[in-house]
């Protein structure tokens, strides 16, 4: 377990660098996930979130999107520590494969701490950099002066993160809501952002993925009535399926539970590692010998079982796809059964979500989600008229939409703008463009260089753009791999070519058009020279002409590999 840390308390005076900050998103820019912050004084950087992004459908055999760390690479000695906000992948999710590259100090709340310790745990890492912070502690890095105050979010132990700085006071309001009836018990600490207004404040960096939804967002204790409901309808196993740190709503399902007689099994990694944590935290309440095995499953009558299972949002590979296919081993859809989909998907995972309710429809049995029952979700976020009170209480000089689309940047600007703010005084970007804030103006200075980093299995960056496009164009035109034994000295062949399709074409012409490619490599050897070959020169010439071939006979393009093994 990890020690809570108490952190100094005093305040260093600034140490150079002019009479100005930068602010540089290395994440998040225009996107809902993949948060990362750097805020920038002289010699000194503090890192605000590092999440990440889960891939869309043309990101073929990719796992995760991570942001680019490549402006730090050169200023690593002047990072003093990372800032996790709140326990979701799309903020802290990123940490096992860049803090690695950056070996500072990690800080955040209990909950937080608990879920990247586990990360870490998973992969090999020393979790002596995790440090947790109480609500009420301060941090002196450098010369930023760290604070936090309490929110509403969709996970315990979310925080707004407070920069005392040379140039002004900063409030970094990543992901919140106002819930005033949390089902935890944490209320957002309205009080502590009006102090701060008063005081005053430069700037407010705030989550804008709201801002294009009037009023006010439901609150959590909605949920816990309607999934009742459903229950009491149930006459099979009721398998609920939700954002896996999503804990205050595993205790809303888990009281559903305990209420009807139900046993509980978690099926799926990440719900079994998020709910471990919390429970062993004390941020769950669980009766003895409610929660079971998932092997344990066929002990128990259908209509005695609740399954709380992961992959919500149609991940391939992920519990809830492979029970949708029919291939999970404990886990079998009758028509009796029921499923609630208690999660709204990210934009990159709409269709992935579509596609799984779909499958699950095969089955028969009932299938409850937001899109056609709203009482089954509600967001974690702010909608326009809690971001006007947030706003309005703050009173920051400028204001910096962060967390969301494009499309909710505009809507956040145009809100600010009916609030009183002038369009220059809302910071809009578009691109990873650094921004240098004084006390009385800022400036947007070019974009840096930046790119998707990629996870692919165990590799972090070294699958491109060319890799995915190689991939795509694989799915959709498919493969041939043509193999070739030559003698290199007497640049003959040395037996017959063979040439393989994969996803290209089948059925009666198959082989007459593969044997018709057959003869055309040999013709290439046929015009060769006596003497040795170029071996590059040779599988250009073999994959220019196949290409052609293949076009005019299928109008399509597979990817050709050529294999020139000397014998």
């Amino acid at each position: 377990m990890m020690k809570s840390f108490k952190p100094k308390f005093e305040f260093n005076p600034p140490k150079g660098g002019g009479k100005s900050i930068k602010i540089i998103p290395l994440g998040g820019v225009g996107d809902v996930t993949k948060n990362m912050y750097a805020y920038e004084y002289g010699d000194d950087i503090i890192i605000i979130d590092c999440g990440v992004s889960f891939p869309d459908t043309e990101m073929r055999g990719v796992d995760l999107v991570i942001p680019d760390i490549n402006y730090l690479k050169d200023k690593k000695n002047k990072v003093k520590a990372i800032l996790i906000t709140h326990g979701h992948d799309d903020h802290y999710g990123a940490l096992p494969y860049i803090w690695p590259e950056l070996n500072v100090p990690i800080y955040s709340q209990k909950l937080t701490c608990g879920l990247i310790g586990r990360k870490f745990e998973e992969h090999r890492l020393d979790k002596k950099a995790i440090h947790e912070l109480k609500i009420t502690d301060t941090l002196t890095l450098g010369v930023f002066k760290v604070s936090f105050y309490q929110v509403s979010h969709s996970v315990p132990d979310s925080t707004g993160i407070v920069l005392e700085t040379p140039v002004g006071t900063i409030i970094h309001q990543s992901d919140f809501k106002i819930d005033w009836t949390p089902v935890n018990g944490q209320k957002t600490d309205v009080g502590r952002v009006a102090e701060l207004g008063n005081k005053g404040v430069l700037l407010m960096a705030i989550d804008c993925l709201g801002s294009n939804k009037p009023g006010y967002t439901v609150s959590e204790k909605k949920i816990e009535p309607n999934f009742a409901k459903i229950e009491e309808e149930t006459q099979g196993k009721l398998i609920i399926t939700l954002i896996t740190s999503n804990i205050t709503r595993i205790q809303q399902a888990l009281n559903v539970a305990v209420k009807s007689g139900r046993k509980v099994a978690l099926v799926g990694r990440s719900i079994e590692n998020n709910f471990q944590v919390a429970r062993e935290l004390g941020y769950l309440n669980v009766p003895p010998g409610i929660v079971i095995a998932q092997e344990e499953v066929k002990r128990f009558a259908p209509e005695k079982l609740m399954i709380l299972i992961s992959g919500a949002f149609g991940q391939p590979g992920s519990a809830l796809s492979r029970v949708a296919s029919g291939e999970h081993k404990f886990i079998q859809l009758v028509k009796n059964d029921t499923v609630i989909v208690s999660a709204d998907p990210m934009p990159a995972a709409e269709e992935a979500q579509s596609v799984l309710i779909d499958s699950l429809s095969r089955f028969g049995c009932k299938i409850y989600y937001s899109a056609s029952d709203p009482g089954l979700h509600v967001s974690g976020h702010a909608a326009s008229e809690e971001l006007k009170l947030m706003i309005n209480l703050a009173k920051p000089k400028y204001l910096l939409p962060i967390g969301g689309g494009f499309k909710h940047i505009r809507a956040f600007s145009r809100m600010c703008q009916d609030l009183g703010y002038k369009e220059n005084e809302v910071i809009t970007l578009t691109e990873v463009q650094p921004i240098e804030l004084s006390q009385d103006k800022y400036k947007i200075l070019p974009p840096i260089p930046s790119q998707n980093i990629y996870v692919d299995g165990l590799g972090v960056g070294d699958v491109g753009s060319i890799v995915l496009r190689d991939r795509e164009h694989m799915s959709e035109e498919g493969v041939v791999v043509v193999v070739v034994p030559i003698d290199p000295k007497e640049g003959k062949f040395s037996g017959e070519p063979d040439i393989i399709s994969r996803g290209f074409v089948f059925g009666d012409d198959a082989n007459d058009l593969l044997d018709a490619g057959k003869e055309i490599v040999k013709s290439l050897f046929n015009d060769h020279h006596e003497g040795r070959m170029d071996m590059r020169y040779i599988r250009n010439e073999i994959e220019n002409h196949l290409q052609r071939f293949f076009y005019e006979e299928t109008k399509r393009r597979p990817l050709i590999l050529t294999v020139v093994f000397e014998v």
